[in-house]
């Protein structure tokens, strides 16, 4: 359970959580267009850029040779540390053990959490895919 709300901390908080979780669970908003950039880091990753208002988040995605994602890692704005102040502070999480479902090729296991990278990484949100159910077209372009 989180509280919070209705101040600059928590909105550029919540858009650098939507950024992220884009990647996973929404990467069609990811197209590049006006308010989405893509660039290269190097041969296997590449930074998004999601811009809105006064707010623009960057996530970094790695992937293996085959394409798979395998890494995912941001500056998250957050008070999740010693001195509970709001700053930028690393924040991602390793996929692993990739599966293919219905033609797409997802990873089934991610650890993620606050200070990835760093002595003080605690992988919080720990997943295990065990199945993945696309939604199914009827034929009139609804679902």
């Amino acid at each position: 359970m989180a509280r919070g709300g209705g101040n600059l901390d928590h909105f550029r908080s919540a858009f650098g959580r939507y950024a992220a979780e884009a990647v996973f669970w929404a990467p069609a908003a990811l197209l590049p267009g006006g308010h989405v950039r893509w660039d290269p880091i190097d041969d296997a990753t590449a930074r998004v850029t999601l811009s809105f208002g006064e707010f623009d988040q960057s996530v970094d995605l790695s992937v293996e040779t085959d394409g798979s994602l395998n890494k995912v890692v941001f500056q998250r704005w957050s008070d999740t540390n010693a001195t509970k102040t709001f700053q930028r502070q690393p924040f991602g999480g390793n996929l692993s053990k990739n599966v293919e479902f219905d033609g797409h090729r997802l990873p089934t296991h991610i650890d993620a959490g606050n200070f990835f990278g760093t002595d003080e990484y605690f992988p919080f949100y720990k997943v295990n895919v065990t199945s993945i159910r696309f939604p199914k077209s009827n034929g009139d372009g609804r679902n």
